[in-house]
């Protein structure tokens, strides 16, 4: 291997190093925003005797040499790339955001990201096709391009049937526990409540996000849908409608919830049974392309040199 691979495989390493640092730097400095305006607003408008002092010098020398620096300048760069997301995109990559469960990342910071990954592919690309300079360097950089373009959609897309996988799995349990709190006399908000804090799941979760919003004002009703909505999830949505419908014809909540985590162990026993099913399709092609190929090296190796004498 020459010094220019080298150098080009050292360099595309560095560069997406740097690009997952972006990835997470973005969500934990917007957090971090959040808690400067909780210091600021909260804390030091109780102190503002103490602050008078203080100046501007001091103010922005207080803070961690990487907030002022590194994660001032990465929070910049993600902002400028994200006023060019397309204004048609916004809605419906909020939408797999929230879905994804990732409360922290806006579809402009998320469009961003997705612009550094084609660049660092463009840019590792056009270094290999510059230090190699043939055919198969540049079917291989337009291989590379189109990675690191598909990296970020792919990783949202996993997400997004990650957690409704871990929704559809724990939620008939959370269910039980909901269905059990309200029968021993709970109401249905304290219900959600406690599940919220026994089950450090996505469904409970969900449920003290319910409990949150309705804490904030919303209405019962409009706290659920909402949640149907964050989830995308027949199960959830078929719950939902019928939790608001027993509110309104005033029927038992605690029967109503016993039947609902009933039916869905019952879907979860069929998802079960249908994933049992497709193994045996699934197993053939490592059967085909593994297994089939060492039995009969094994059994017809010893015969060859035979067939070979004969032949």
């Amino acid at each position: 291997m020459d010094i220019a691979s080298i150098v080009f495989y050292l360099g595309l390493g560095l560069i997406i190093l740097g690009i997952t640092f972006v990835f997470y730097a973005s969500s934990f400095f917007e957090a971090h925003q959040v808690s400067q305006r909780l210091q600021k607003y909260v804390v030091e408008g109780n102190n503002t005797e103490s602050n008078r002092g203080t100046t501007l010098w001091e103010r922005n020398f207080s803070e961690s040499f990487l907030n002022r620096t590194i994660l001032r300048f990465i929070n910049s760069l993600i902002n400028f790339l994200g006023r060019y997301t397309p204004s048609t995109t916004i809605q419906d990559i909020n939408r797999q955001l929230t879905l994804a469960g990732n409360n922290n990342l806006r579809a402009q910071q998320y469009y961003a990201i997705r612009l550094l990954f084609l660049i660092s592919g463009v840019l590792g690309a056009v270094l290999y096709y510059n230090s190699v300079n043939t055919i198969n360097a540049l079917l291989t950089g337009g291989a590379f391009i189109l990675i690191m373009f598909i990296l970020p959609i792919l990783w949202l897309r996993m997400s997004v049937s990650k957690r409704q996988k871990e929704i559809q799995i724990t939620m008939p349990d959370a269910l039980d526990m909901l269905s059990v709190s309200t029968a021993a006399g709970l109401g249905f908000d304290q219900a959600l409540l406690k599940v919220s804090q026994f089950y450090k799941t996505a469904a409970g979760d969900e449920f003290g996000r319910v409990v949150s919003e309705m804490e904030v004002g919303l209405s019962r009703q409009e706290a659920l849908r909402n949640f149907a909505e964050r989830v995308d999830l027949s199960e959830v949505s078929s719950f939902v409608a019928v939790v608001i419908q027993s509110e309104i014809l005033g029927m038992s909540i605690a029967d109503v919830l016993h039947s609902q985590a009933e039916q869905m162990r019952i879907q979860r026993q069929y998802r079960a049974k249908e994933a049992a099913q497709r193994l045996p399709v699934k197993m053939m092609i490592p059967l085909a392309l593994l297994i089939l190929p060492a039995l009969i090296a094994v059994l017809l190796g010893p015969a060859i040199p035979v067939l070979l004498d004969l032949f």
